[in-house]
């Protein structure tokens, strides 16, 4: 039996050693191996169930109320201990119990809690797993129930899009709305006034058609006029990318204008694209490398390797395997411009000039490079240089400029101007200063600015929000019933757009510097495609950049700006442990496609990368061909995985629901 139950044996100091685990001394306590065990979620105000299995690592043994868990201050939830079940003797393991009171606002809220002997603490802060502090009663269909004036109110139905005409239906297990046009009921708003003077084919204006074309003839959409589909530039009949009898070696300069072209193909990179297109022709008898960039207007560059068993089928095969190359941004060119590289075996190829949607089209400036032996070009990210890898250079800076270490070209000489600006580029390669800690540097004004700090995880609300409003994730007051954007993941494309991939990357590439990749050399890649549709009833708007650069990350490589942790990617193994560490994606935010039909959704693009947001009723679509739409999986061993994507994931919009950001979908690496 203990006797330290009947005498305090603790303080006779020759009895001290005869009695084990009776200590005075906090240094024979430790802790270890906690695992946590909290309530997912919770009301606000409500109680929030703990239990802390640990490991007694020190050298005294644990008693009921001298060691404890204790909740401490200023996380949000009041002061807490969590209660030992039992005795625990070194290397043996113990239960810790308690109730939390749950503050009454919403948030997620990860707690830390300290192991005491006697008050006094011992061994690292034990953190738990997130708890959702939420009004939520987790049924999607009924709407979203929100803290308003410290009570949980009910929200309205999450799919009624406004419009009497048409039928709205929710699918509770997907958490998605879907809408069925009625009798009469047009297809997007009916604000929008169809045009077809002048007009045979093409687009009306409003998301309708001006009709089609006869047999043997294809639209040339930026004209709306109907033209033989085997007019020059068409993938019937291809232009020749070089006069008959020039050698391929070398660099080519070539412009075109596709404004009379055809709409006849599909990028394989921008799989929503209704732009016309300009088609080259090429063939190579022995292997070469290509560098091809093309600037002027929106561009997507795309290249396809014909079949000899089926001539020009493959110029019109918008299927991934038909494509050798795709690119939709990329610098060089930079300004929305587009560049492809690649080793290209013997046989015939289209190059194909096309254009970001239906609005992008024009004269445009065509650089192609060949190069021996299939030697790629190593010039991503490089604007100028004297080495491409293949024995020739990554372009050179006109008279009055030098090419800097950067591999962008800059006056020379150069006089740095920096008069009425704290920060920003000098223009020179350097900088006009650095903001302090706490504040960031506004293009639009070179001044250092503080921003509001907002807790999106856990928000609140300064001056509190009034009658009938609540706190939302982006710290702001919103009207209990206020309509509100939500996104949602296309599951479906993102498990059967999936593409295995390597690309050898330079210190100079865009995906090294954007830390898209984890390391140089020859890289193996897991490409996906991510749609975010926007099922709300709102359009989901952010200031721009030059407002808020607190919000948004500057890519140097394409030129633009990008919205910060608009996604994250991560790679599951069978047990939902991350394998690739989630890697936050920036996403420039605009409308790709409309989602939707009802009078109420837009029926013409609004958002791009210069004015971000998605409307209602649209989505955003990021194509497996696009940079940086991969996760890297060079040391991930074959298998099989999952791939995980989370929209909005540090919450910085607030949204109908939260609960329905999230896709996770099977992937065998081979």
């Amino acid at each position: 039996m203990r006797y330290r139950r009947l005498i305090p044996l603790c303080f006779l100091p020759a009895l001290h050693l005869l009695v084990p685990g009776c200590s005075d001394d906090v240094s024979e306590f430790a802790i270890a191996d906690a695992v946590v065990t909290i309530d997912a979620r919770a009301k606000p105000g409500g109680a929030v169930n703990v239990k802390v299995d640990a490991r007694n690592s020190g050298q005294a043994t644990w008693v009921p109320g001298e060691v404890t868990l204790t909740l401490p201050e200023g996380q949000g939830f009041a002061s807490a201990s969590l209660a030992l079940s039992g005795e625990v003797d070194p290397d043996g393991r113990g239960t810790f119990t308690g109730t939390l009171t749950a503050p009454v606002r919403t948030g997620l809220f990860k707690l830390n809690f300290n192991a005491q002997y006697e008050g006094a603490r011992f061994g690292e802060p034990i953190v738990s797993p997130a708890t959702e502090l939420t009004c939520s009663d987790g049924v999607y269909c009924n709407g979203a129930e929100r803290l308003v004036a410290g009570q949980c109110v009910s929200g309205k139905d999450p799919c009624d899009d406004g419009a009497e005409c048409t039928t709205d239906t929710c699918d509770e297990d997907k958490d998605t709305c879907n809408h069925t046009l009625g009798p009469g009921c047009a297809s997007c708003t009916s604000d929008c006034t169809p045009d077809c003077t002048g007009k045979v084919c093409g687009d009306n204006g409003c998301g309708g058609s001006c009709g089609s074309c006869p047999a043997g003839e294809a639209c040339a959409n930026a004209t709306n006029e109907c033209k033989p589909a085997n007019q020059p530039g068409s993938c019937a009949s291809p232009l020749d990318l070089l006069p008959a009898g020039t050698a391929l070696l070398g660099v080519h300069h070539i412009t075109g204008d596709t404004t009379n072209g055809l709409h006849e193909v599909v990028p394989t990179c921008n799989s929503t694209s209704t732009a016309v297109e300009s088609v080259y022709k090429f063939e190579l008898t022995e292997k070469m490398g290509i560098e091809a960039r093309v600037y002027g207007y929106d561009t997507v560059l795309h290249i396809r390797k014909e079949n000899p068993a089926t001539p020009s089928n493959e110029c019109l095969d918008d299927k991934p395997a038909a494509t050798v190359g795709c690119s939709d941004d990329a610098a060089p060119p930079g300004d929305y411009g587009s560049r492809v590289d690649a080793a290209l075996d013997v046989g015939t190829y289209y190059l194909i000039v096309d254009g970001f949607d239906a609005s992008q089209y024009g004269a445009f400036d065509l650089q192609v490079k060949f190069t021996a032996n299939g030697c790629v070009p190593h010039c991503d990210g490089l604007y100028c240089g004297t080495d491409d890898g293949c024995g020739g250079d990554c372009g050179t800076c006109d008279t009055g400029f030098a090419c800097s270490a950067e591999g962008k070209c800059r006056p020379d000489p150069c006089v740095p101007d920096c008069k009425d600006k704290q920060c920003g580029d000098d223009g020179c390669g350097g900088t006009c200063g650095a903001c302090a800690e706490g504040s960031l540097c506004v293009p639009a004004t070179s001044k250092c600015q503080v921003f509001a700090n907002c807790d999106n995880e856990a928000p609140v609300c300064d001056p509190p929000c009034g009658a009938g409003e609540f706190c939302g994730t982006d710290c702001g007051c919103h009207a209990a019933n206020e309509p509100m954007a939500d996104l949602v993941i296309d599951e479906k494309r993102l498990a059967e757009e999936i593409l295995f991939d390597k690309l050898d990357v330079s210190p100079n590439s865009c995906a090294f510097i954007e830390q898209c990749v984890g390391g140089t050399g020859e890289r193996k890649l897991l490409r996906f495609s991510v749609e975010a549709k926007n099922q709300g009833m709102a359009t989901l708007t952010v200031p721009p950049p030059a407002e808020r650069p607190d919000l948004f990350l500057f890519s140097p490589c394409h030129g633009h700006y990008h919205f910060n942790g608009f996604a994250t990617y991560a790679l599951l193994d069978q047990n939902g442990k991350e394998v690739v560490t989630g890697r936050k994606q920036a996403y420039c935010m605009e409308d790709t496609q409309q989602i939707a039909l009802g009078p109420n959704v837009g029926c013409n693009k609004i958002y791009t990368c210069e004015d971000q947001g998605i409307q209602r009723g649209w989505s955003d679509l990021y194509g497996n061909t696009l940079d940086c739409q991969w996760l890297d999986i060079t040391d991930v061993p074959a298998g099989e995985y999952f791939i995980q994507v989370k929209l909005n994931p540090s919450r910085e919009f607030e949204e109908v629901s939260l609960d329905n950001n999230t896709a996770t979908v099977p992937v065998t690496i081979p």
